[in-house]
């Protein structure tokens, strides 16, 4: 009886060690896919950032520099010409503006925003007549456009009288007046400096005035072209100086007095103008 026991203790502590070892198995060894419970996957494991190879840069507090402005206007901004559409003479990308006819439209010689002025002023004119020299005094009016045309007036009167002898054997004084339109164009204009010609075209009498009587005992209508050529000097904003050299060419009615090659001669001017230029 006594070893009969025994045997079969020994039987209960051999199944006790073998359950026991197969539980710590079983706990140590990778789980069985049909077990039910999951385990949470473990965390990514976070890479550590490299310290830089320079130190930072400290700045005392303060404020902002200031922005500088940027320029929104392109670097390159075609043209007009370049905008439009492509012609059968472009060249190199840009378009050629089309020919105008022999007929077109044309342009003036004065444009709309031309500047206009206006002066006036005296003139004193040295001349000859019937190889007297003879001095006329006169005044000079005019409309400047765009500094290169001038559309006006002029007149001269002789005031020194001039002893003329008459076809009868008379010594008379002679006077004259003339006036008429006058047209410049200006040729060179330099800074202050501007070489002009022009021309004044008008009419007027020739008059021989007998002293003794105080009155005009013969006169004659005559018509006067006098072109010449000028050199004006702007002194100031409102004055220039006027130096012109031409020659007075008079056509007179049939009278007793000189003749019209007499009547004609060289002329120089002093002139001045005053007024907005």
């Amino acid at each position: 009886m006594r070893s009969i026991a025994r045997v079969s203790l020994l039987v209960a502590l051999l199944d006790v060690l073998l359950v026991s070892r197969a539980s710590a198995a079983a706990t140590q060894g990778p789980p069985s896919p049909h077990t039910s419970t999951a385990q949470p996957p473990l965390p990514p494991m976070t890479t550590t950032t490299p310290p830089p190879a320079t130190a930072p840069l400290v700045t005392t507090p303060g404020p902002a520099p200031p922005t500088p402005p940027t320029d929104s206007t392109p670097a390159y901004a075609p043209t007009s010409l370049q905008v439009a559409a492509a012609s059968p003479g472009d060249r190199y990308g840009v378009a050629v503006p089309p020919r105008r006819g022999a007929w077109g439209e044309g342009s003036t010689l004065v444009r709309r925003d031309a500047r206009i002025g206006v002066y006036i002023g005296p003139t004193f004119k040295l001349t000859g007549v019937g190889g007297s020299p003879g001095l006329l005094l006169g005044a000079d009016f005019g409309v400047l456009l765009g500094e290169r045309f001038v559309l006006g007036a002029a007149g001269s009167a002789l005031v020194t009288p001039l002893a003329i002898r008459r076809d009868d054997g008379r010594t008379l004084n002679m006077r004259s007046q003339y006036a008429g339109v006058t047209l410049r164009v200006a040729l060179v204009r330099v800074k202050f400096f501007t070489l002009g010609i022009g021309s004044l075209i008008g009419g007027g009498r020739a008059c021989l005035n007998d002293e003794r009587l105080d009155r005009c005992v013969n006169r004659a209508a005559m018509f006067v072209a006098e072109p010449e050529l000028s050199l004006t000097f702007a002194v100031t904003r409102v004055l220039r100086l006027v130096l012109s050299g031409g020659y007075r060419v008079a056509v007179a009615q049939a009278w007793s007095g000189p003749a019209d090659r007499q009547l004609s001669g060289l002329t120089g001017t002093l002139g001045f103008q005053l007024g907005k230029f």
